[in-house]
């Protein structure tokens, strides 16, 4: 069991394509050795048309009741039915409901190490269970899983290296979901990383067996997600692993970007790691100050 993830976070509905996904993270999570929890999105259900004209104390607390008494039915199935899915898979398992009229919706996600949602984002899911706002929010990696996608994670491995903090957070994230003989491609884009950064990234894959080797491209005319999709293809990568939010998420929106185009297509499996400004921020002023901080390279969690 690689220690750096002890939990994962599934984000999921009653849909076919929810049920898929938590199989697949049921799946790695056997792989891992680790724990499952299954984050289930809910459609809070409304009194009706009669009840919402009950007047006076009892009747109101009678409409509350039967209110309480149906969300708690929504609860129940939905658990037993997320125990039946994940149960032939012998992993330790737990359930969370999440309400479409939480805004906090994605604040348990942030209890896990790593969380696996689908794409395009399932329709029993509010906004706030989306992939952009959970990277945005949870500072967990993301691993995004096409809805068609059947096949293993992690044996052929395309890694975007633009020399940034989130790209290299996003390969130490991604270390553990590499099979022990996976290849691995360091994708270089329009010279966006120097020599030195690709180096050291191809040293860490191989000190753990991953194969790596360090491919440039050139994106001319098209955009430079288009060309780290074209390169995916190519190499049939079953994991793209890239750094989210390189740079300001505001710039992003506005000007558009790498990040937004990858979650707006995702045809592959994607991690996406996100450094927050913050941290960004201090790590730059350590480096700023001299050689007085020593010891391993932090991680940004």
């Amino acid at each position: 069991m690689d220690k750096s993830i002890r939990r994962i976070i599934v984000c999921l509905d009653g849909s076919l394509h929810g049920d898929l996904l938590g199989r697949q993270a049921a799946a790695l999570a056997r792989r891992l050795g680790v724990g499952l929890t299954g984050l289930r999105g809910l459609h809070r259900p409304f009194p009706s048309p009669p009840e919402t004209f009950a007047r006076g104390a009892e009747a109101i607390h009678e409409v509350l009741e039967h209110q309480a008494d149906r969300e708690q039915a929504l609860v129940s199935a939905a658990r037993q039915a997320f125990d039946a899915l994940v149960q032939p898979y012998g992993v330790e398992a737990e359930f969370r409901p999440a309400w479409d009229d939480d805004p906090d919706a994605g604040e348990f996600a942030t209890t896990g190490d790593l969380i696996v949602v689908g794409h395009p984002r399932l329709p029993g899911l509010s906004e706030a269970l989306s992939a952009d706002r959970l990277l945005l929010r949870a500072a967990r990696p993301i691993l995004i899983i096409p809805a068609a996608w059947t096949g293993a994670i992690g044996g052929r491995v395309l890694i975007g290296c633009n020399g940034s903090m989130a790209a290299r957070q996003a390969v130490d994230d991604a270390l553990p979901l590499m099979a022990a003989d996976a290849l691995a491609i360091v994708l270089v884009v329009d010279q966006a990383a120097r020599p030195d950064a690709t180096a050291e990234l191809t040293a860490l894959l191989e000190a753990v067996g991953v194969r790596a080797t360090v491919k440039s491209m050139e994106s001319g005319a098209a955009a430079v997600a288009e060309t780290i999709i074209e390169a995916a293809e190519d190499f049939t990568a079953d994991l793209v692993v890239v750094g989210g939010y390189s740079r300001s998420p505001t710039a992003e929106k506005w000007f558009g970007g790498v990040t937004r185009s990858l979650l707006a297509t995702a045809p592959r499996p994607l991690l996406l790691s996100h450094v927050p400004d913050d941290v960004r921020r201090a790590i730059a002023a350590d480096r700023d100050a001299g050689p007085a901080v020593h010891g391993p390279r932090p991680t940004f969690r």
